[in-house]
């Protein structure tokens, strides 16, 4: 009797497929797990992953100010709320942070991942006592008011304005990062055993984010840049403003060797008269403008008008409804009120006229970003980023703000409920929720001449910052005082060692002709035409693929050629049996030929 084995295999290409697919997946599944075993070997930058618990799992101002503490130690960042956590949320994490805004029950099957994950894992919060024996070089006892905080054995210690109750906790093992204080008696506030680290506080507003953005160095373990680094603005220069003040404080700045940012507003809007200016139509203004930004200085864009309804440019906000504390969805001189869900006839009518006006203030928002770049690059004038007047911005605004630039200054308006809640972290930072924008933060405030102590103001709040190792001195200055105050701004920062100032055209990759004043290594941030939905440019395509090729190197390279030789090898196969059955066919042919 014939051996069938190897005749069958060959006469039955269903095997043969079934086998070379079996043999590729699990090769792809080695190659997978080869790749998130890697994590930080085949790329240096952390992948994030946060899970939080909040109310009805909204995105909350803690939450928000987590991004942009986060955001200084990676760009991979990814959130989901504790009840969507699933398995597949993990593939490729190489940090897990776990935040608990509020006590809450965790389910069976997210008890069961967070306790599963075996790299770092940080828990800020509640809900500890839910996450296994990973947490049991801690032990919890109640709460605990505090009134300080310091860093371990009472370095820099740092008083609260008010007092703040705290999980209490005391260290079985591991290590302490951030202590806090009640009177002479120090409480573990921050603590790490191995890759597990746990924050005994859900509040993560200023200044408990500070703290934490100081203890993440040793959770990250990443290296920083020596000293300190500052950054100084002459704020809301525009064409009504004193250009012989522009020129005092820029000249002043540039004698010093400080590189410095001038926010600037292309047009005038006077609230009385109703007068609009451009510009352009100052060119004694303009003239300053291109000597100083030869001399150094980097021109961001402050808004368009920076003015909304009847206010004066520089004293409204523009992409922000304050009257209304809501998002701009309609013209400055429409009157109309808002109408609710009950003024509607049905949901669906109701959902036509919001999306209406979600598209207005897109429109709005695009068009004043558009008009005003332009506006500049005509005049030679390179904006390399961007300040939304009075830091207030829908979320809808950063989307269509990031689509221009790359960097934005100051703070950040954390929801589109109430502009008051803003931030920013005490260092740079390249949050999720900024759409790929760096921000470099406004931190110390500016020189307020309604203070009694204006210069104190700014002591307390670099001492604050100061606590953080590579925290940002960002502040702020109005040219229209004159320069006296500049200098105290200036004096007081030349006391601080190893202080660093940051040259933002340079972070942004551009250089100035001294001879034109003009931008010369890159073209002028003139927006392009905005592509309908759905739609994708050649260029895209090859760049998204190029991105790919270059973000799957290595590991994945493998896989894909293995890919190709398996499918080759089916194809070989199909061929060679097919051409098999048909000589076997054309044999059984003859034979009946023969037969008869």
């Amino acid at each position: 009797m014939p051996n069938k084995s190897w005749i069958n295999i060959f006469n039955n290409p269903g095997r043969i497929v079934l086998s070379l697919l079996a043999v590729l997946l699990l090769m792809a599944g080695t190659g997978t797990s080869l790749y998130a075993a890697q994590g930080l070997g085949r790329d240096s930058e952390p992948r994030i992953l946060v899970v939080y618990t909040t109310g009805d799992g909204v995105l909350t101002d803690e939450v928000r100010m987590l991004d942009l503490v986060l955001g200084h130690f990676s760009s991979k960042l990814s959130y989901v709320t504790d009840e969507a956590l699933t398995r597949r949320n993990l593939n490729g994490i190489t940090h897990l942070v776990y935040y608990g805004g509020i006590s809450n029950e965790l389910s069976s099957s997210t008890r069961e991942i967070l306790q599963s994950f075996e790299g770092h894992l940080l828990v800020l919060g509640k809900n500890v006592e839910q996450l296994g024996a990973r947490f049991a070089f801690l032990q919890r006892n109640g709460q605990v008011d505090i009134q300080m905080v310091s860093k371990p054995q009472g370095i820099d210690p740092m008083l609260l304005d008010d007092n703040f109750l705290v999980e209490r906790i005391s260290l079985v093992q591991g290590e302490v990062l951030l202590e806090g204080w009640k009177g002479v008696y120090s409480y573990p506030l921050m603590v790490q055993h191995d890759r597990t680290a746990y924050f005994a506080s859900a509040n993560f507003t200023s200044p408990f984010s500070i703290f934490v953005s100081e203890a993440l160095h040793d959770v990250f373990q990443q290296a920083h840049q020596e000293g300190r680094q500052a950054l100084l603005r002459l704020e809301d220069v525009h064409p009504h403003s004193d250009p012989k003040l522009v020129w005092e404080a820029g000249s002043y700045l540039a004698e010093k060797g400080i590189p410095y940012v001038i926010a600037l507003i292309p047009v005038y809007v006077n609230s009385e008269t109703k007068e609009i200016v451009h510009l352009k139509e100052k060119p004694e203004m303009v003239k300053v403008l291109l000597e100083l930004q030869k001399r150094g200085a980097s021109i961001i864009l402050h808004g368009y008008m920076h003015q909304y309804r009847n206010s004066e440019t520089g004293e409204g906000s523009e992409f922000w409804d304050i009257e209304n504390n809501t998002s701009i969805s309609k013209a400055p001189d429409d009157e109309t009120p808002l109408k609710k869900r009950h003024e509607w006839s049905s949901q669906s009518a109701y959902e036509d006229y919001e999306q209406s006006l979600r598209q207005y203030e897109k429109n709005y928002m695009q068009t004043r970003m558009a008009s005003g770049i332009q506006e500049l690059t005509e005049l030679g004038l390179a904006p390399v980023a961007f300040e939304a007047p009075h830091y207030t911005m829908s979320q809808k605004g950063y989307e269509v703000m990031a689509r221009h630039f790359s960097f934005v200054l100051g703070q950040i308006q954390f929801n589109d409920n109430d502009w008051r809640h803003m931030g920013a972290p005490p260092f740079v930072s390249k949050p999720a929720f900024l759409h790929g924008m760096t921000i470099l933060p406004e931190t110390v405030g500016y020189y307020d001449p309604a203070s009694l102590t204006p210069m104190q103001d700014i002591r307390d709040k670099a001492r604050q910052v100061s606590f953080v190792r590579d925290g940002v001195i960002g502040m702020f200055f109005h040219p229209y005082l004159g320069v006296a105050p500049l200098k105290e701004m200036i004096a007081y920062t030349e006391t601080m060692p190893d202080l660093q100032w940051m040259d933002v055209r340079r972070l942004s990759g551009q250089e100035i002709s001294v001879e034109s004043g003009g931008e010369t290594s890159n073209d002028p941030a003139v927006p392009e035409p905005e592509m309908q939905a759905g739609t994708v440019s050649a260029s895209e395509l090859y760049e998204s693929a190029m991105s790919s090729l270059r973000e799957n190197s290595g590991v994945q390279l493998v896989l894909w050629g293995i890919a190709a030789l398996v499918s080759c090898m089916v194809m070989l196969f199909l061929l060679y049996t097919w051409r098999n059955r048909a000589n076997l066919r054309k044999q059984l042919f003859m034979e009946r030929d023969l037969d008869d």
